[in-house]
């Protein structure tokens, strides 16, 4: 039987700031919860990952998984869960973004800063929708921050995607390849249109940042003969209140994703707070139900916890029988990278 798995992004601090971090979620968490599960554990795995690497290490954790247990990959799990049939090609996604400059080059902000409505997102992908044809590229619309492109001749752009480029300068983590000047033309010309667009103003009005440019990552080409998987096997939620009551029999892989824009931010005042929600959310309850065999009504007697940052991936194998290894005294010193 598999296990149930669950992936946290971010929830390892970064080396610059841990200790800070650490002391202050020992002093206000408490130690039957995550403390107890960095510690007493079956095993515990450490994978450092390449600062350049073009996913972060969730991102790729997460996209073999998904090779793994549903012959997928990202691009293909968000057209299922839109509930959109894409053709035979070479796809890819699209997220709306908000470039600034910093003396001399351009930096990626967090996408989900932009706070972009549904409403505001149609507007702005119609829009760009119409160039794409003019273009001879298809565009469909999944939801404010994830659309899809497909482009048959772009098939061997390398691509990163918005969250392993943000904070950085966006050439070194552009689209790279044969065709990357046919995509800089395209995203040229939207980002002209969307430069006078009324959206952008009524935006400034509002305070918000302007949506001023496309990121295309997480390329892939979909055969003849490809359908849609279920996704019956992931819940992906920011917050819950039970965990073993929440979820049902078949999920077999958990994402919490509150701590990412934080993390993204340098916000570790909130990144504190949404871990001593998780705490309370998750690691605790995840702890009491391991401890008396009750997680998911007997289904899953045991549990991986994938904790991330950046450019490292802990993998902690979980039981009953290693939640007794009383010797052990709990202890967040594994967060540290």
């Amino acid at each position: 039987m598999n296990p149930l798995e669950i992936l946290i992004p971010f929830a390892l601090p970064p080396t610059e700031h841990a200790n800070d971090l650490i002391n202050m979620l020992s002093s206000q968490c408490g130690t039957d919860g995550l403390a107890m599960l960095l510690s007493r554990h079956q095993s515990l795995m450490r994978t450092q990952y390449d600062d350049f690497s073009p996913m972060l290490p969730h991102e790729t954790y997460f996209n073999n998984w998904l090779n793994e247990h549903q012959h997928s990959s990202l691009l293909p799990y968000y057209a299922d869960i839109f509930n959109i049939n894409l053709t035979p090609g070479h796809w890819f996604l699209l997220t709306p973004i908000h470039l600034h400059i910093a003396q001399s080059h351009l930096v990626l902000t967090d996408y989900r800063h932009l706070k972009l409505s549904e409403s505001d997102a149609l507007l702005l992908f119609e829009n760009a929708k119409k160039l794409g044809n003019e273009f001879g590229v298809e565009l469909h619309y999944g939801n404010a921050s994830i659309w899809f492109l497909r482009a048959d001749e772009w098939s061997d752009l390398v691509t990163s995607s918005p969250d392993a480029a943000c904070g950085h300068n966006i050439d070194i983590w552009s689209a790279k390849g044969s065709q990357e000047r046919a995509w800089r033309k395209l995203q040229n010309d939207i980002q002209m249109e969307w430069f006078i667009h009324p959206i952008q103003q009524q935006r400034e009005t509002r305070g918000e940042q302007p949506v001023n440019s496309l990121w295309i990552w997480s390329g892939i080409t979909l055969p003849h003969g490809h359908q849609a998987k279920s996704n019956h096997l992931i819940y992906s939620t920011p917050t819950t209140k039970k965990l073993d009551d929440l979820f049902p029999n078949s999920t077999q892989l958990i994402l919490f994703d509150q701590l990412s824009s934080a993390a993204l931010s340098d916000d570790w005042h909130s990144w504190i707070e949404c871990m001593i929600e998780l705490e309370h959310n998750c690691f605790k309850p995840l702890y009491a139900a391991l401890k008396k065999q009750q997680l998911h009504q007997q289904t899953f007697r045991h549990c991986q916890l994938h904790l991330s940052n950046s450019n490292t991936l802990i993998s902690i194998q979980l039981n009953c029988a290693a939640l007794k290894k009383f010797w052990r005294t709990a202890t967040f010193k594994n967060l540290m990278t």
